[in-house]
C-alpha cells in the first residue's frame, strides 16, 4: 500500500543554515520542533523496506532542491526508525513554488 502524507508548519530550513553551523542547543530545538510538529501530524512509523519521494511547497523563496535535505532529513529521522539502506532504499526530492508551504510524502512499499 502507498502511504500519502501532507505535512504543514515545518519551519523552512535551508540546507545553507546548517553548513553555518550554529550553537547546537539552537539546532536541538529546531529538530524538537520538527519531530512535535509530525507526531502531531503523522502517528504512523514506518519500518517496512521502500522508496520515499519528498515534494517540497514553498510560498515565497523557493529553496534549491538540494537545500531542502536537511529537512528531508529531519522528517526521515520521525517516521523511520531505522532510516538505513535497509528500509530506505530511495529517495527523491521536488522543489516547487505553491499558494501554500507544505511537503508531500509518498511512501512506496519495496515490491517483493
Amino acid at each position: 500500500m502507498i502511504h500519502e502524507i501532507t505535512l504543514t508548519g515545518l519551519p523552512k530550513v535551508s540546507l545553507n543554515q546548517f553548513y553555518q553551523g550554529g550553537h547546537w542547543s539552537k539546532r536541538k530545538k529546531l529538530k524538537d520542533k520538527y519531530y512535535w510538529l509530525i507526531k502531531s501530524q503523522v502517528d504512523k512509523k514506518f519500518d517496512k523496506p521502500c522508496t520515499v519521494k519528498y515534494d517540497f511547497f514553498f510560498k515565497k523563496d523557493v529553496l534549491d532542491v538540494s537545500n531542502c535535505s536537511g529537512m528531508l532529513k529531519m522528517i526521515e529521522d520521525v517516521l523511520f526508525p531505522d532510516d538505513s539502506y535497509k528500509i530506505v532504499k530511495g529517495i527523491s526530492i521536488t522543489s516547487k513554488k505553491s499558494k501554500e508551504d507544505k511537503v508531500i510524502i509518498t511512501i512506496k512499499p519495496e515490491e517483493e
